[in-house]
This record gives C-alpha cells, sequence and structure tokens, in this order.
C-alpha cells in the first residue's frame, strides 16, 4: 500500500491541525508514505516520509497541483486541506491522465464536498486506510484553451470570494489573492462589461439585469433529492425527475458572499438546468473564475472559459454511512 500526503498550509484554520497530524500519524504508522518537497517541510515531525517529485517550491496552489501529478500512480492521496485543495490535486493527476483515489482531511473555510471524507480525529481512528472503496465523484472541468481544473461544489465567476483570515471567514478580493497570494477584504459588486457573453452550446443566454455572480454546480445523485418538492427553489425542483447532473444561476446580487443573520437580501436571478453534454461558454466578465474556492483564470485578460459537467471528474473514496 502506497499512500500519498499533501498539505496545504494556507488553508481554512490551522489551529486545528495539530490534533488531526497527531491522530493521523499514528494511524499511518508503519506504512509506506510519500510526499513532495512541500508538504514535507511542514509534515516532516509527525510522519516518516518519502519524498518524490521534483521542481520549485512556490507556496501557492502549484505546490497543490504539482504534488497531484507526482502522487497520481499511489493507492491513496490524503488530501490535507480544505475543498479547493483536494480540487487542485485531482487537477495535477487529471494533468497526467490517471487518477488515484483522494480522501480529504477537513482543514479549510468550508469542507463541504464530496472528496472530503475525514473531519475529525474520531473519523480517522474510525477510516480503514488499508480496504478503500473509491467511488467516481461528478465534477465540473473548466477549460481555458487547455483544461485548467475541477470543480466539485461549484464554479463561481466573481470578483470575491470567501477564504478564512485570522480564524475569520470573509469575503475576500479574488485579484488580490490570485495575484499576490494575500486575502485582502472586499465587498463585491458588478461583474458585467459590454464585451460580457454568457452562452450555452453556443447560444448567447446573457440575462436582461446587470450580472453580479455566476454559479454553476454539479449535483451527485444523492444530493438532486434535496430539491424534491421544494418548488422554491425554482429550476432546481425539477432536478430529482431529469437526467441533468448540474445546474447554472445567474444573480443580480452577490449570492456566495458573507452576510448578517438577519439581512434581508433579494435578487433577480435567471436559472438554468444543464446535462452532461451542455457547454457553457463565458468571456468579457470583469471577474475571475472561482473553482472550488480558488482563483483560476482572471476573465479580464482571457479570451473566455468553457465549463462542461463530467461524471467521472474525480476519484473519492466512500465513508462508512455510504453504501
Amino acid at each position: 500500500m502506497r499512500i500519498g500526503l499533501v498539505y496545504n498550509p494556507n488553508s481554512g484554520k490551522r489551529e486545528k491541525d495539530l490534533d488531526l497530524m497527531k491522530t493521523l500519524a499514528k494511524k499511518l504508522e508503519g506504512l509506506r508514505l510519500f510526499c513532495t518537497k512541500s508538504t514535507h517541510l511542514y509534515l516532516k515531525e509527525y510522519f516518516n516520509l518519502e519524498v518524490i517529485g521534483s521542481g520549485t517550491t512556490h507556496n501557492d496552489y502549484r505546490d497543490t497541483v504539482n504534488a497531484g501529478n507526482a502522487l497520481s500512480k499511489m493507492n491513496l492521496v490524503i488530501s490535507i486541506g480544505g475543498d479547493g485543495t483536494a480540487s487542485d490535486v485531482v487537477a495535477g493527476m487529471r494533468q497526467t491522465g490517471r487518477l488515484a483515489p483522494v480522501a480529504g482531511v477537513a482543514s479549510g473555510t468550508a469542507n463541504c464536498g464530496p472528496l472530503i471524507a475525514i473531519r475529525s480525529v474520531a473519523d480517522i481512528v474510525d477510516f480503514d486506510f488499508l480496504n478503500i472503496r473509491p467511488k467516481w465523484v461528478i465534477g465540473l472541468d473548466v477549460f481555458e484553451e487547455e483544461y485548467i481544473s475541477s470543480a466539485f461544489n461549484d464554479v463561481v465567476i466573481s470578483e470575491t470570494l470567501i477564504s478564512t483570515v485570522e480564524g475569520k471567514s470573509l469575503t475576500i478580493d479574488a485579484s488580490n489573492f490570485f495575484y499576490r497570494n494575500e486575502r485582502t477584504p472586499r465587498e463585491p459588486v458588478s461583474i458585467a462589461s459590454e464585451a460580457s457573453r454568457l452562452e450555452i452550446n453556443g447560444e448567447e443566454v446573457s440575462p436582461h439585469f446587470r450580472t453580479s455572480q455566476i454559479i454553476i454546480s454539479p449535483f451527485p445523485k444523492d444530493t438532486k433529492g434535496l430539491f424534491a418538492y421544494k418548488a422554491v427553489s425554482g429550476l432546481l425542483c425539477w432536478l430529482p425527475y431529469s437526467s441533468c447532473d448540474s445546474a447554472m444561476i445567474v444573480s443580480s446580487r452577490p449570492i456566495i458572499t458573507m452576510v448578517e443573520p438577519d439581512e434581508t437580501v433579494s435578487a433577480d436571478i435567471k436559472q438554468f438546468i444543464l446535462t452532461n453534454s451542455d457547454t457553457v461558454r463565458l468571456s468579457g466578465f470583469e471577474a475571475f473564475c472561482v473553482i472550488d474556492g480558488n482563483p483560476r483564470v482572471d476573465l479580464s485578460a482571457s479570451e473566455g472559459i468553457e465549463v462542461k459537467t463530467n461524471g467521472r471528474a474525480g476519484l473519492g473514496v466512500k465513508r462508512r454511512d455510504e453504501e
């Protein structure tokens, strides 16, 4: 059994990591463990690790993508970070044409995606690392000229994103995070421009209102049922009864942003449910393509991106509560 470890020191709330590391190290004692140089720097005091791969340490998301690339031949890869860390690991694997099962350890901001398999010390104790059960995970593949990455929670077109700053979840500037790796608080604004264009299969579907945010999400079979009989969710209430596995919402005001608990929010919304054969193309927006919480493409400097649903975008592992 060859197990790879990937650690993202920039994700979530790092005070959670110590107990998780100690428990995980004890659980994996005696197994062959592999990592790249960037992970070894942080985990060498907890694990006996064999370093593989080569290249420069960047201290940003590229280290995680490179780790996924180097560890794609493992029997299992344990991703310690958030949803974005796990999706970056898969992106690195996809570059090689090989997919290893990914077990995400929740150490990020949201930790709500299908690749997160371990959320607590108790989960580590219960997890059978020697007898994993891989599962295909649906996602959204994002392309510029070539494949960029895959989203397992959502693709968000926005000037902002939610991240953890000094232990608090805040709305931050996507540009500063992308170009300078800085988390600067910022309020979201409209992303539309005269050049903005939103298409499905080549047909323009831009709304009549000024766009502030666009969100595309995949829906695994076990989540589609959440919308059954919930007509208030609009077109999404049809998901359980259709073959569509993803949906898109275009909103006149930001949906993914921090709000006060008693704040009343209103917005104009246009909804689409998408089949696996649909291609969404976006261009001309003054915004970033944010993939599972990670800004990856500056659309103001891009010819555009395409988003496609992929029922086998990644390999996860089944938890005990899954059949």
